[in-house]
Parts: C-alpha cells; sequence; structure tokens
C-alpha cells in the first residue's frame, strides 16, 4: 500500500471491526420468560465446565511451594479442560488476595496470573462467569493466614449490613471491571469471553428483605455505571428462605445462581454405594418466590464429593436441564500439578490424569447439558438411567454416550456404536467393541478426515490410598505410570492394517498395525489407513504435538511398586480376593499367602492379571473354609520380593518375616449370622444428617451391652415445629451381596433407649432406589429384638447425605409395588435406622429422644 497513513487507519479499521464482531458475537442476553440467549442467533445458551483455582489461595501456595511455575500449570490444564470438551469457566475470585481494606485493586501475581488464566481460556473459546467476590479465606485446607483485603476484617452479614463494608464492595467493583488485562488488552467489562458477572458468592443475609433487596441493586449499579452490559447473576441458594429468595428476586439481577453437593461434603472418605437417587431431580421449592420464572439460572458449583464412582454427573446434567439452568460449573477441576495429593479439595478429585474415568463422565455431562431440553422430565430413578442417547449404570460404574457419530464411555462397556462406520470421536476407559485397552488412563479418537485419525493416550494411574482422606503434600493418592500398553482399535475408516506414528518431533519409523494391535505409550500418535490419501495425511504426520510438557510427578526417580486391597471383608470364594497391583518396575509374579488365625504358616496360591492393574487367584483356594483369616501379598520384581500390607523387603516362609501386618478377613457360610451394623467395625462409614432449625443431635459412643463392645448414643432435640425424622445410614452391600437370600429369615437389633419405649424404624434400602422398612419397640434395657424378613414392606427412605443446598428433599417416595423383601435381599445397599418413625414429614415431633444401638444382623 502507497500510503502508510492510509494503511494504519485501514488496519485500525478492520482490528477495531474484528473486535466488535468477536463482542457482539458472545453477548448474551435474558429474555422477557428468563431465558439466556445468544445477541447474535437468538438460539439458548448452554455453557458447561469446572471452577478452577490456581491463581489463588492454596493452589498457588502449594505449586509455590515445589518450585512450579503457574503460568505452565496453568497452560497444561486449560489443554486438559478443550479435551474434555468444556466451554465455561467460573471461580469466586479471592477479593482477600487482590484487594486492600477500602476495596482498592493491587495489581499483584495473582492478579496477573488471573489475567493469565482469563486469556487462555480465551484463546480457546471457553468462557468466563465472573464472581469478583469471594469473601472466604485463603487458608483451607491449611489455616487461614492474614490478607489485605476488606473481606477480612468484616463478617459475611456485615458486607450487606455495615456501610464502610458496602463502599469498600462498590470500589472494588468499580475498580476490578475498569481493570485491563494485559495478555487480552480487554477490561473486564469489555472482555468478550466474560459472559455474565455473578456479584457475590454465597452471600449471607440479614432477616430485612428490603435491605437485601437495596444491597444488591446498588453493587448491580456499580457494575452497570463501568458500562458492563451482559446479565448480572445473584446466588440464591446457599441460605434459601422464602423472604431471601423474594428480596434476591425482586432486585435487579437477570439472574440467580444454585449449587448442587448431593452427598454433602467432606466425609473424610470415599463414600461406597449408588447415590443416584441422590441426584434424581433438583427442586426447587419457588411457587411462593415472585418473579421467579423471570431470572435466568445456572449452577456456580456442584459435584458429587466423595464419590469415586464415574457415574454421577450425567444424571446431575439431566436433572439441572430438567430444573432450566443454562451455565454449569463443576467445582473444582484438581491442577494437574497436585492432583496427585488431592490436597486442594480433599472433598472433591477430578483430573483428566488422575480420575480419568471421572472427567470422561463429566466430559459425557457436557454433552448430556447441551443437547438435552430444558424443563424436559426422564420420569424417576431408575427409569431416568436411560434417556436420549445417554445411559448411566451403577453396577457397571459407567457413563455413556452413544448417537451417530461419538462414542463415549468412562468404564468398559458392553455396548456397540449405533454405527461405527459414522463414528468421528470416541473416547473412553477401558474396553468396547471399538477400542481393547488394558491401560487404566483416558484415550480419545478424532477423525481428522477419511482414513485418517489422532489418537491420544494418556498414562495409566493407580489410586494407592483413599483421595478422600485427610491428605497433605506428603502423601501420594495416586500415581501416574507410563506403562507400554496394546492397544487394538477396530474402525471400518482404518480397516485391519493401518500405519502408527508418534507425533512428539522425534524421529521414528512409522510402525504398521497387526490386525488392528500395535504398542503404545501415552502420548499423541497418527494413524493412516491403507486406503487414505497420502498427500493430505502427510500435512499431519510432520506435526510435533505437544503432550503433558512440564508435568510434575512427585518421586520421579522412585521405582516403586503398589499393591491395593479391594478384597471384600466377607469371602465367600477365591474370586472374592481382588487387588491392584502396579509398579515402575517389571512385576514377574505375585502370589497370595493366606492363614488361619491358629496357624503358624501360610498356604501361598499364584495370583494373575485380570486385565490393567487388576489381580486375582489364579485358582482356587483349597483352606478356604468359614472362619477368620490373615492374607497378605508378595510381589517378585526386578528389585526382589516385596509383601504387602507392610511393604517388607520379605515374603512369607522367610525366618524373620514379622506377622504384625496382616489384612485380615472373615470366610462366610451362609449358616452363620451377618453382622450389617457393627459400631466397632462401622463408626467411619455411618452417615449423618444435616442440623437444621427443627433438629439437632448429638452422637457419642458408649460402652455396649457386654465388656469389649461399643454403642453408638443419639440425643435428638426437636423443635415444636414440622421436621424431618433423624435418621443415619450405613452402607451394607459389601457385607450382603455375597449371600443366599433364602437362607436368612429376620434381622435382629440390639438395642436401647432412655424412654420406658421408643419406636424405631428400620428401612433396608436397595440400589434401583426401593426402601423395605419396619418398626421396632426398643425399651430402657439392652434387648435383642428380631423381625422376621417377611415384616418388611414398601416404605419412604431418607435421602442421605442430606444434599447442599438444604431446600431439596429429604425424603424418598417408593412408590413401586414390589414383591417383599425376601426376594431382593441380596440387593440391599443401604441400611437405614430413623427415630421418629411414629410420626410423619407434616407432623409435629417434639419429644426429646435418646438411643443406643449396638449392632443390627441378618440370621
Amino acid at each position: 500500500m502507497e500510503n502508510p497513513k492510509l494503511f494504519i487507519v485501514y488496519f485500525l479499521f478492520v482490528t477495531s471491526f474484528i473486535l466488535s464482531q468477536t463482542k457482539t458475537d458472545t453477548n448474551i442476553f435474558v429474555d422477557d420468560e428468563g431465558t439466556l440467549k445468544w445477541e447474535k442467533t437468538n438460539e439458548e445458551v448452554s455453557l458447561f465446565g469446572v471452577n478452577y483455582t490456581t491463581p489463588f489461595a492454596y493452589s498457588y501456595r502449594a505449586h509455590k511451594s515445589l518450585g512450579l511455575s503457574i503460568k505452565q500449570a496453568i497452560d497444561l490444564d486449560v489443554a486438559q479442560m478443550v479435551r474434555l470438551g468444556l466451554d465455561a469457566f467460573r471461580v469466586h475470585v479471592w477479593d482477600r488476595e487482590i484487594s486492600d481494606r477500602d476495596g482498592n485493586l493491587i495489581n499483584n501475581e495473582h492478579l496477573e496470573l488471573f489475567d493469565y488464566l482469563l486469556a487462555k481460556l480465551s484463546e480457546h473459546g471457553i468462557k468466563t462467569m465472573l464472581t469478583p467476590i469471594a469473601w472466604w479465606g485463603t487458608g483451607w485446607p491449611e489455616p487461614d493466614i492474614e490478607t489485605p483485603g476488606f473481606s477480612q476484617i468484616y463478617s459475611k452479614v456485615e458486607l450487606v449490613t455495615n456501610d464502610k463494608a458496602r463502599k469498600a464492595q462498590k470500589n472494588y467493583l468499580e475498580q476490578i471491571m475498569d481493570h485491563v488485562n494485559p495478555y487480552t488488552k480487554y477490561s473486564y467489562k469489555d472482555d468478550p469471553s466474560i459472559v455474565a458477572v455473578e456479584i457475590i458468592n454465597e452471600p449471607r443475609h440479614p432477616d430485612n428483605q428490603e435491605q437485601v433487596t437495596e444491597y444488591i441493586n446498588e453493587l448491580y449499579a456499580v457494575i452497570r455505571e463501568t458500562g458492563f452490559t451482559k446479565p448480572i447473576f445473584y446466588n440464591i441458594s446457599e441460605n434459601w428462605n422464602e423472604v431471601q429468595a423474594n428480596a434476591v428476586t425482586k432486585s435487579n439481577a437477570e439472574g440467580v445462581s444454585f449449587q448442587w453437593y448431593p452427598t454433602g461434603l467432606v466425609h473424610n472418605k470415599t463414600l461406597d454405594g449408588n447415590y443416584l437417587m441422590n441426584v434424581n431431580e433438583y427442586k426447587i421449592p419457588s411457587a411462593k418466590v415472585k418473579e421467579f420464572d423471570k431470572k435466568a439460572k445456572m449452577v456456580y458449583e456442584f459435584d458429587a464429593a466423595d464419590i469415586a464412582g464415574s457415574y454421577m454427573y450425567p444424571a446431575m446434567a439431566r436433572s439441572f436441564r430438567e430444573a432450566g439452568m443454562q451455565f454449569a460449573a463443576m467445582f473444582s477441576y484438581d491442577p494437574t500439578q497436585l492432583a496427585w495429593s488431592n490436597t486442594e479439595y480433599p472433598t472433591h478429585f477430578l483430573n483428566l490424569l488422575y480420575t480419568p474415568s471421572k472427567a470422561i463422565s463429566l466430559m459425557i455431562a457436557g454433552k448430556v447439558f447441551k443437547s438435552v431440553p430444558r424443563y424436559k422430565s426422564y420420569g424417576d430413578f431408575p427409569s431416568n438411567n436411560n434417556f436420549e442417547n445417554f445411559s448411566i449404570g451403577y453396577n457397571q460404574n459407567l457413563s455413556e454416550m452413544n448417537s451417530e457419530t461419538e462414542f463415549y464411555y468412562s468404564n468398559s462397556t458392553l455396548s456397540s456404536p449405533k454405527n461405527s462406520g459414522l463414528l468421528t470421536n470416541i473416547a473412553g476407559v477401558g474396553n468396547s467393541s471399538v477400542v481393547k485397552y488394558g491401560g487404566t488412563g483416558a484415550y480419545f479418537l478424532d477423525k481428522l478426515e477419511d482414513g485418517v485419525w489422532r489418537l491420544e493416550v494418556y498414562p495409566d494411574c493407580i489410586w494407592i490410598r483413599d483421595p478422600f482422606e485427610q491428605t497433605s503434600l506428603s502423601r501420594e493418592a495416586a500415581r501416574l505410570l507410563w506403562n507400554t500398553r496394546k492397544i487394538e482399535i477396530n474402525l471400518p475408516d482404518l480397516g485391519e492394517q493401518f500405519s502408527v506414528k508418534q507425533l512428539d518431533g522425534k524421529v521414528r519409523d512409522r510402525l504398521e498395525a497387526d490386525k488392528n494391535t500395535f504398542d503404545v505409550t501415552p502420548g499423541i500418535y497418527l494413524l493412516v489407513s491403507k486406503s487414505a490419501d497420502k498427500k493430505k495425511s502427510q500435512r499431519y504426520s510432520s506435526k510435533h504435538e505437544k503432550f503433558l510438557d512440564g508435568i510434575y510427578i512427585p518421586n520421579k526417580n522412585l521405582k516403586g511398586v503398589y499393591v491395593v486391597n479391594s478384597t471384600n471383608p466377607l469371602i465367600s470364594s477365591s474370586q472374592n480376593f481382588v487387588f491392584k497391583i502396579a509398579g515402575e518396575r517389571k512385576i514377574n509374579k505375585v502370589f497370595l499367602f493366606v492363614k488361619r488365625l491358629s496357624w503358624s504358616g501360610f498356604a501361598k496360591y499364584g495370583l494373575k492379571n485380570s486385565g490393567g492393574f487388576d489381580y486375582i487367584p489364579a485358582d482356587s483356594l483349597v483352606k478356604l473354609e468359614p472362619g477368620e483369616i490373615e492374607y497378605c501379598v508378595t510381589v517378585e520384581s526386578e528389585d526382589g520380593n516385596i509383601t504387602f500390607p507392610g511393604r517388607l523387603n520379605k515374603k512369607p516362609g522367610d525366618w524373620d518375616f514379622g506377622v504384625n501386618q496382616l489384612w485380615k478377613g472373615t470366610v462366610i457360610s451362609n449358616s452363620l449370622p451377618v453382622m450389617l451394623l457393627d459400631v466397632d467395625r462401622d463408626q467411619k462409614d455411618i452417615v449423618l444428617p444435616h442440623f437444621t432449625e427443627q433438629m439437632r443431635f448429638e452422637t457419642d459412643y458408649k460402652a455396649g451391652s457386654v465388656n469389649g463392645k461399643s454403642s453408638l448414643q443419639l440425643k435428638i432435640h426437636y423443635r415444636d415445629s414440622v421436621a424431618i425424622p433423624f435418621g443415619f445410614q450405613v452402607n451394607i452391600e459389601k457385607y450382603i451381596n455375597l449371600l443366599k437370600a433364602n437362607e436368612y429369615k429376620s434381622i435382629a437389633i440390639k438395642a436401647r433407649t432412655n424412654n420406658q419405649l421408643e419406636k424405631i424404624k428400620i428401612v433396608l434400602l436397595t440400589r434401583e432406589g426401593l426402601a423395605f422398612g419396619t418398626e421396632a419397640e426398643l425399651r430402657n434395657d439392652w434387648s435383642t429384638i428380631t423381625i422376621p424378613i417377611g415384616n418388611f414392606t414398601i416404605s419412604d427412605a431418607l435421602i442421605l447425605p442430606n444434599s447442599y443446598p438444604k431446600f431439596l428433599p429429604k425424603i424418598w417416595k417408593t412408590n413401586i409395588n414390589e414383591k417383599g423383601l425376601k426376594d431382593g435381599i441380596t440387593n440391599i445397599e443401604f441400611l437405614q435406622i430413623i427415630c421418629g418413625a411414629d410420626q410423619g414429614e407434616n407432623e409435629l415431633l417434639q419429644l426429646d429422644r435418646t438411643i443406643e444401638i449396638e449392632s443390627v444382623w441378618l440370621e
């Protein structure tokens, strides 16, 4: 161009046009019916993703303590979010770390890293819900530390009621909306990737409706005065009541935000059992809340906390859509550089590398959220486990999507794709008819063009301890292993003979698949069929794909062996012995050693690999007779013998082998009683309800009926108002699923009360959501109450653990006519003991009650 000035004007015009188009394309608004829509197309918004906290609080400090680059950590994690197909991000910004006492924005490393994160998300089309005020301290799971921000000196309620606190918030909101991100060159108010603002995370309000509405409108006005034009949300679910809900819907905020933790939080252990009943529906009690339907709805946080399985997320996404949600963000995605310890939020655990099955389940949930129509119902659990292109299976620990072009599964599946010839995208863990893979990491297959596929294989992972227990950076919860595995791919588009090239920038010979099968280590591969256009495929073959660059592996040079015992505490056959065994060294042989308590020596049996890291006995155990046993496992590797659980460099039979660290089990017989609840054994597994305004309780462990036995004492305090009865729950699946149903005639309970007479209800809940219950009368001395199995009839049950938010249902209604319990005894999942069974949900529970329970058993 001859005139440089004209070129500059032209360049600025084009740049301005592109930016304005980008901004317009991503603008959303709320229509008169309370629906979020894209401004350009008028189509409904549907965004699904995660919270992620690396620029702030514990995650920031932990990365620093390990000497890691936080920007590199962000790059790693954003790449995984993209790989999982997520397109939404939300986090409550820790205002305490980026503001002073007066609400002035502090331009520090926390803010700079957040800017970097927003820019990286924007590069990949991930949209942000900005929540500028968190209030929370920055310590968890460590103790809180002093921070400069205004939230440090005010309570949550004072943020609403204190004039100085409100002034600081207004100052802060104005400055953060005007803040210009140095990476994107946009201010937050103009950033096209920030699609909405949620004013504050989980506010707490005074009992003054007018003051709450005034507070919301005041902060709303500040944000609007900065020039921000997109929707503004306000939290409504954390402390729901009708007064507060009406205060929020009366405000100028265009949307309301909700949370969902259907299994509660912080149990400090994995919750075993089928909790799909807990996510049957997301029922909002909005009938008495004016103008509620005129507000857009989003989910700022959700998770099935303390659940190891990969079956919950699609069900939650389905229920969210039925409730009308249009934005949902799981809390929270574990940073890859820390996920090996799960220290950031130990009650949550989600990461593509360290929880591959759960990650694929979340990916499938995103597809649910985008394809299921809002407000459409698919019935109740368990019939709603299958809907549209999706299926959920607790017994298989499986989430699955099966459409014409996509096939995703969170664990091995027997399903076949609807049309393997039309497939363009596959993702999974384990085996299917399309992919046979013995590793435990996730893999992805994406069609680039006819006869050309991109394969991405992630490392194997083994959980070496319960990741939901209390953790620290001094302990590994999970371990990655870079094993070489065989993979078999059966796609008509590739055929049986195709070439394989790893895209890592290294000069390698091109491999040839032999009858669909070849060796892989974690990485990215190009698969090209014999019939593919070679000229077209060459443009992919020279590409160097980044894969897990800079990943931090703790104890990287440790060549360890790991054994995790998955054996049921009750054993009925040799196949009940199950172990996960992995190692960085080659494992040559594995042996199981079993002894009776009276034996001085052990019986020795070989273990064989049954797929992945799973090992089971190679043959039947000869000495498997009813009674108590002890056992251990010896792994023979290149480093010699290592025996577990003690990790001893010896084996049974060595003269100095100690027997102080052995696993214990019980070989059962159907003629013996089976303990369903033993307070000494099950203290850690008892699930209790939330406190409510109507009900409080105290728990204590007391001496039982005889020396050496303990009992659980429960003091329940009911107010003179409507209340849900108190009840607790324990998972009994592992004690009951090996039994022959027809051998057991009755259930017995040993308990007492401090009253002359007390009624309790015993409920047995199946994994399909059928509840069978009967009443029992306790007296004020220890006694054994025996109840015939035939006395158990269809019943309601409690939904435990109680959910957050607390307004969600706490009673499960069983509306199915079913035969007696005897036909389904081996299908029982949970035992519930309910106090106050003589009065229903809508009756008064006025009496304080104390009961003690020692045990419940089948006989």
